[in-house]
């Protein structure tokens, strides 16, 4: 039932004025709660036996992964328990508690500390891990084929990063299908610790700043997805947040999508790369739209004042 709510979403052409390239959106802010999150979800719970369902399930997320969580815990009927950030943003945290999900909340230290320590079982309930849990990635991974049915031609994908799950999803089946394809990751400049790895050569914990962009930009890259993901990718682009605000708008008034602040990373990395690289067919993922209208309201009036 969960699975039959996916949706195969379109490869949307971008057009804007002076671009290099053809620039493509891959509309995963058009799933169910406007986020790529139910493909790995529903994949996930598919590869449960069902006597590992009966107490529950459980999850740790900033808004996204729990909304899908939550929704499949109240088709199957069972508890639901959700661990999030306390600056999470409020649309997400209602959609959550909507769903009939019992929502805890914690600093974000406390849910990173979460994250690393990997999969675990408090009372008895299957926990959803963003990345480790099995099926999920499989999930995400179904991205890349639609991307290539619809086009072939592609020679350049953008993917945002923030624990890696869609990064490794997609990058894994792009990568066997089409190995010439370029891969990049996108990261916002309050937090961009894959891009800082990089240059390092090891994954180091950064200063993470707080803002709009709440759905990716983690203190740190997992040591285990910082070492498959380095020799799939060729680089990853920090976006401002003067960039990503712009995003918003042209999305939102060119294409008639609302993307949160991921997404809209998403965006104007591809818009960049167009003008700066000899690419002819960009596609960059479009991974969410939960952007609240007080967000969204301040994004435009920043952008007319400036």
């Amino acid at each position: 039932m969960i699975e039959s709510l996916i949706v195969r979403t379109p490869l949307l052409p971008f057009w804007e004025p002076k671009l290099a390239a053809n620039v493509y959106l891959k509309a995963e802010n058009l799933q169910c709660f406007g986020s790529y999150k139910i493909r790995g979800v529903a994949a996930a719970i598919s590869k449960c036996a069902p006597q590992n369902l009966v107490n529950g399930l459980s999850t740790v997320s900033a808004g996204n992964l729990a909304q899908a969580v939550a929704f499949a815990a109240q088709i199957l009927k069972i508890p639901c328990k959700v661990f999030v950030p306390e600056n999470a943003p409020q649309i997400k945290k209602n959609a959550i508690k909507a769903f009939g999900a019992d929502l805890i909340e914690l600093p974000f230290d406390k849910i990173w500390d979460l994250v690393k320590n990997g999969l675990f079982q408090r009372d008895g309930e299957l926990f959803i891990h963003p990345l480790q849990t099995p099926g999920i990635l499989e999930g995400y991974g179904n991205i890349a084929t639609e991307i290539l049915a619809d086009c072939p031609a592609a020679d350049a994908l953008i993917i945002p990063f923030g624990l890696g799950g869609l990064s490794l999803g997609i990058s894994r089946v792009m990568k066997q299908i089409k190995p010439q394809m370029d891969i990049y990751l996108c990261e916002p400049e309050t937090a961009s610790p894959f891009h800082y790895a990089l240059r390092t050569g090891r994954p180091t914990r950064i200063e993470r700043q707080s803002s709009f962009v709440d759905a990716i930009g983690t203190p740190e890259v997992l040591p285990e997805v910082f070492k498959e993901l380095r020799s799939l990718v060729v680089d990853s682009l920090v976006l401002s947040n003067h960039e990503a605000k712009l995003a918003v708008s042209r999305a939102l008034f060119g294409q008639k999508l609302l993307c949160e602040g991921a997404a809209a990373v998403s965006l104007a990395a591809a818009i960049r790369l167009a003008n700066s690289k000899d690419y002819k067919n960009i596609v960059c993922i479009i991974s969410g739209g939960n952007l609240s209208p007080e967000v969204l309201r301040e994004i435009l009036i920043d952008q007319k004042e400036s």
